[in-house]
């Protein structure tokens, strides 16, 4: 992991997060081979904040080794209010089964942020297959129906080779809002049928 990306994560915390909040936060494809420890850690170490790095080689910041990236079985429906991942979509051949897989485990309303590079020669353990445009970022969180926030690619000269592409997206929570919805309609039945034996006993 390089600095420009590291900075960008920090930037995503310092705009789209509370402090104040109790947040669960995983970070899908945590190990760190950078040597300069530049791994997301630090930036998500508040009291209050539980920062847990998953990857499916260990390592360096793993706290959860899954057998399988595309079916992550370690991780329970809706249990995380952050996901982040950085320096690794370039890395998975079918990424978009490992962003379904981010949408199941992200929790309504939750946020989610993925960072990889646009440009940069091949590298990595084992495999390098993308390179990922603001556009391709953009249909990747319509995939899953989040919600975008923020997509940009970073152009500044410190960020060559790589010229990282950032998503920040939110999980919908119209699902709860459903719920309290169909709550209300039913509470107005009952209220209603409460209303027709009331007069039925007169």
């Amino acid at each position: 992991m390089h600095k420009t990306t590291h900075d960008k994560m920090l930037w995503f915390k310092n705009i789209y997060l509370n402090s104040s909040k109790d947040l669960d936060i995983l970070d899908i494809g945590s190990l760190d081979t950078s040597g300069k420890n530049y791994n997301y850690r630090s930036i998500f170490d508040l009291p209050n904040w539980n920062y847990v790095g998953l990857d499916f080689i260990d390592g360096d910041n793993v706290d959860i080794l899954v057998d399988d990236i595309y079916n992550i079985l370690e991780i329970e429906d809706t249990s995380y209010d952050v996901i982040i991942s950085g320096q690794l979509f370039e890395h998975l051949e079918f990424f978009w089964i490992t962003m379904s897989e981010i949408s199941r485990i992200l929790k309504p309303g939750g946020f989610c942020c993925i960072i990889a590079p646009s440009s940069g020669p091949k590298h990595g353990l084992k495999y390098d297959c993308y390179r990922f445009y603001e556009d391709g970022m953009a249909a990747l969180a319509r995939y899953v129906d989040f919600e975008i926030l923020h997509v940009s690619t970073n152009h500044a000269d410190e960020a060559k080779p790589w010229y990282d592409t950032c998503l920040v997206a939110k999980k919908p929570d119209s699902y709860i809002n459903d719920f309290i919805e169909l709550d209300n309609r039913i509470s107005n039945i009952e209220s209603k049928l409460d209303m027709i034996l009331s007069d039925l006993n007169k």
